[in-house]
């Protein structure tokens, strides 16, 4: 029973101390921008910056450039005005 208590104990504990952690991380990055911040509008900035998640887009393979000249006219309809005529 004794056991029980002490591996209950030990997991609050380790969950207390990484919360307190995670906690004190978030604020020193608080604390950081106020400081690098000139004034409240770069401390908005910064805190939105930090809010923000970056994603790595893959760019899709772009098509092949053509010569003006080497197209008809439907041709450069279709690919320079976008319009279709069929």
């Amino acid at each position: 029973m004794i056991e029980i208590a002490l591996v209950l104990i030990i997991a609050v504990l380790s969950g207390l101390i990484g919360w307190m952690d995670w906690n004190n991380r978030k604020e020193r990055k608080n604390l950081l921008n106020a400081i690098l911040a000139k004034d409240n509008q770069e401390l908005v900035n910064l805190e939105l910056a930090d809010k923000t998640k970056l994603e790595n887009r893959v760019e899709e393979p772009k098509e092949e450039l053509v010569e003006t000249a080497d197209l008809d006219d439907e041709e450069f309809d279709k690919f320079v005005l976008g319009k279709d005529n069929g």
